[in-house]
């Protein structure tokens, strides 16, 4: 009897774990797709696990493992897993030319089973390589400039035609000269600031005077008049005071604290989010928590030179599809439906409202509302529309392209702002460096 029933529960014990393997009659193995993401924002995770519930209900014979990745150690993780053959079925990103050269980065364009048209062209142009799309967008990101409403109400400024119609540089010029002077704390007040230990000021400005791309199949474009303008009217806003004279040892968090400290008519680099940043900030202060003068945010686009046409810095960033040495077409398969799922409707409208980021899905834009003034969410809206298409061009010069940025770009911009080099020195740096072979198509 104690035989039998010890031969029975070793019977029970078994058909237990040859169904929980998918060995039972009808049932099926899952298959585990793994997706690498990030803290895209603070409630990012939790609602990734519920999607992820909701897409595995629905979807029983496929099972997503997922992984958090630090902003700081996880394109190190991703390209070490890439290199040796065994990537993340997705990955949270954009794609890249050295991520193509692999030959594990899949495109998606004959693999899809959802209606594109849905979808922000520009946002889905910034998931292509080459002519090939490679991964759904989540958000599209904006870098803009911005204002404090309070200084802007005191001098007069009209923001909101600015945010309707744009800004010349003249005019950025005219404006930001009102605020030289000290608040009231006795601390300098300057017309503009903007971080200064890194090249984007340059960038934005060389955008918005007619070089819309560095590097182009002709090969690096920063090396005529128009680069020249770009930088000169830099000098001239640091000359006249208008930026700090210590500006090429301003960081990120410093240009945020002279702008918190009414120190800054206008500041750049900005984002939509430093909306809802700055009353999460006043809440703060209304606690007791934070010290501080409370303020309002102001969303501004970049100023463009005369005759030039006005551009928003921005891009997107999404889910992209890879495979293993090893993968079969079914877990391929399985993998774009968790994609299709990770940045659909649902994904994007709940990451773009927690961001500030214009929705980028038709779906979603009926159902989720951004947390922004009236103000700043039309002046959001219409940069998003100018947002220009990625560089076409080939990994090769994508590569030479960064090259150049890091090696002499930001070193040469740290020259000019510093003052050790004039414009026209910068310019010559710029020149001799691109007819080198190591930046030549």
């Amino acid at each position: 009897m104690k035989k039998w029933l010890l031969g029975s529960a070793l019977t029970g014990m078994m058909l237990v774990t040859l169904t929980a393997c998918g060995g039972g009659d009808g049932d099926e193995k899952q298959d585990v797709v793994k997706v690498w993401t990030y803290p895209v924002h603070g409630e990012y995770e939790g609602e990734l696990k519920e999607s992820i519930a909701e897409f595995e209900e629905q979807n029983p014979s496929i099972k997503v493992e997922y992984e958090i990745l630090s902003w700081a150690e996880g394109l190190q993780k991703f390209d070490i897993a890439l290199n040796s053959g065994s990537p993340p079925d997705l990955y949270f990103g954009r794609p890249l030319g050295k991520y193509k050269e692999t030959e594990l980065l899949v495109p998606i364009d004959d693999k899809l089973s959802i209606d594109l048209s849905d979808y922000d062209e520009i946002a889905l142009d910034h998931m292509t390589l080459e002519g090939s799309m490679y991964g759904l967008p989540l958000y599209q990101f904006l870098h803009v400039w911005g204002g404090n409403k309070a200084l802007l109400e005191e001098y007069g400024v009209d923001y909101e035609k600015i945010q309707a119609e744009g800004w010349t540089w003249d005019e950025f010029y005219e404006l930001a000269s009102i605020g030289e002077q000290e608040n009231s704390n006795g601390d300098p007040q300057y017309g503009f600031v903007f971080q200064g230990v890194d090249e984007e000021l340059l960038d934005h400005l060389a955008r918005n005077n007619g070089i819309p791309y560095r590097m182009t199949e002709e090969g690096i474009q920063w090396d005529d008049e128009k680069i020249l303008e770009a930088m000169e009217f830099i000098v001239k806003l640091r000359d006249d005071g208008i930026l700090p004279a210590e500006t090429a040892a301003i960081d990120a968090a410093k240009r945020q604290e002279m702008y918190y400290n009414y120190q800054a008519l206008f500041y750049g680099r900005a984002i939509p989010y430093a909306d809802a940043m700055v009353e999460a900030r006043n809440l703060e202060i209304q606690d007791g928590v934070t010290d501080g003068e409370e303020l309002e945010f102001v969303l501004l686009p970049i100023p463009h030179h005369e005759g030039q046409e006005e551009v928003a810095q921005g891009g997107a960033e999404g889910y992209l599809l890879f495979t293993q040495n090893n993968a079969d077409e079914t877990h391929i398969d399985n993998s774009v439906k968790v994609l299709e799922h990770l940045a659909g409707a649902d994904a994007i409208g709940k990451t773009s409202s927690a961001l500030a980021l214009p929705i980028i899905h038709k779906e979603a834009a009926d159902k989720y509302e951004l947390p922004l003034s009236p103000e700043n969410t039309v002046a959001a809206e219409r940069l998003a529309s100018n947002v220009l298409p990625p560089n076409t061009i080939n990994s090769e010069l994508a590569a030479k392209d960064d090259m150049f940025k890091t090696q002499v770009v930001v070193p040469t911009f740290q020259g000019l702002i510093s003052g050790e080099l004039s414009p026209d020195e910068a310019l010559e740096k710029f020149k001799s460096e691109a007819a080198s072979d190591r930046y030549q198509p």
